[in-house]
């Protein structure tokens, strides 16, 4: 059994989202401003990394910026973190980008690009595409979440419009989205490896938060068998129509 916080630890890491989180991402978004968009560190990169870091580094910068108003602006949560785990499993999930930075540090080996030649231009596209497509999806989700958007595994108003129609985790479809453009436009073994990593802490991520929820909210585990978990189901179970919230 994980060991449940006391109220005064939940009320630490809940005050520290809102006011030290919020701040951690805006210097995070001016950090992103600062770094060179044109191949790793202005060393020169391939034509189609040049294009794929630069869309990473605009995207980077909104998702950043938007997390940082929504965690000041966050209403009360109803339900606090309850574990270290619904704390720390968050922070590395959300930090967890950081290390795409680290790629210049790895072995020559892993940083080489492997795509054939003869393959890059529609891979290129993909990338992009992906590249596009992730942070469109991903502000979708953030924006319909709203004052409920959080870090750590907590419980506020559960939304079911706008994306959440369909998946129950749209922000995490979009960050594999991102992750799958960026292992693409580098296509190197250091980038599969952590987008490998990443997408496994998402997806852990996002069982302990329908943990949390389904707890306490009976309406989540009835949302629960109507909709995907990070994709969209191909077929929808019959009278699966979900209020406008």
């Amino acid at each position: 059994m994980p060991t449940i916080l006391n109220r005064r630890t939940a009320l630490i890491a809940v005050y520290t989202e809102r006011y030290v989180l919020s701040l951690v991402y805006l210097y995070l978004a001016w950090i992103e401003l600062q770094k060179p968009w044109l191949g790793w560190n202005g060393q020169p990169a391939t034509e189609g990394a040049v294009v794929v870091q630069t869309s990473r580094h605009l995207t980077q910068v909104l998702l950043f910026f938007f997390t940082a108003l929504l965690l000041l602006l966050a209403r009360r949560a109803a339900v606090p973190p309850q574990t270290f785990k619904g704390i720390l499993i968050p922070l590395a999930t959300t930090f967890f980008t950081l290390t795409y930075s680290a790629v210049p540090w790895f072995p020559t080996a892993l940083q080489k690009d492997l795509c054939p030649a003869d393959l890059r231009m529609p891979i290129t596209v993909a990338a992009i595409v992906l590249i596009v497509i992730g942070p469109a999806v991903a502000l979708w989700g953030i924006l319909f979440l709203g004052r409920s958007f959080a870090i750590f595994v907590e419980v506020r108003k559960v939304v079911l419009s706008g994306p959440y129609r369909w998946v129950r985790h749209p922000m995490y479809l979009g960050w594999i989205c991102m992750c799958a453009g960026n292992a693409l436009g580098f296509f190197s073994a250091a980038y599969f490896i952590l987008v490998t990593i990443h997408i496994c802490l998402m997806r852990y991520r996002a069982r302990l938060e329908e943990a949390q929820l389904s707890e306490y909210s009976a309406e989540y585990r009835e949302y629960l068998k109507r909709t995907g978990f990070i994709f969209p189901r191909l077929r929808r179970p019959p009278g699966n129509s979900l209020p406008a919230r």
